[in-house]
């Protein structure tokens, strides 16, 4: 696919990394941490997969959605797409966020305290929404500088 800028000249792709912005990072790290806090002891020592039923089923998705969100705005010129998958990232998050505050309200049967994997996963989903949040708020582009041709030197008269 042949782009050309205002000149007609063709333009110059941005890397991926320019195009995100720090919504985006925040959102992945933080989807990173609520994967990774399934696996350590969220109550006693029982991890969250042991622990949980279904909901570390729906946190994992919740997880993989956010981390999914970097692949798509890097892969994205324009920021319409990102956005609109951060504000279903954020709502994804939402739901993980009232799940973790539901685990951390009420101790499952036989249980004898929290543990910080719990609140870990807390501060993920957390993170996945604020994060989602700033994506959405944010839709500038960074555009790449603007090709200058050199003028010749005047002649004198």
């Amino acid at each position: 696919m042949d782009t050309r800028n205002l000149r007609g000249r063709p333009s110059r792709p941005l890397r991926a990394s320019r195009r995100l912005r720090a919504g985006e990072w925040i959102v992945a790290v933080s989807g990173a941490v609520l994967l990774v806090s399934l696996f350590v002891p969220w109550y006693g020592d029982a991890s969250g997969w042991e622990a949980l039923t279904v909901i570390d089923l729906l946190l994992a998705l919740v997880a993989l959605a956010a981390v999914a969100l970097l692949a798509v705005a890097a892969s994205q010129e324009v920021p319409a797409v990102p956005v609109a998958v951060s504000a279903l990232v954020a709502l994804a998050g939402l739901v993980g966020l009232v799940l973790v505050l539901l685990r951390v309200a009420s101790l499952p049967d036989g249980a004898d305290g929290r543990d910080w994997g719990l609140w870990l996963a807390l501060a993920g989903a957390l993170g996945v929404v604020a994060g989602a949040w700033a994506a959405m708020s944010d839709e500038r582009v960074e555009l790449p500088p603007p090709e200058v041709e050199p003028l010749p030197a005047p002649r004198p008269e």
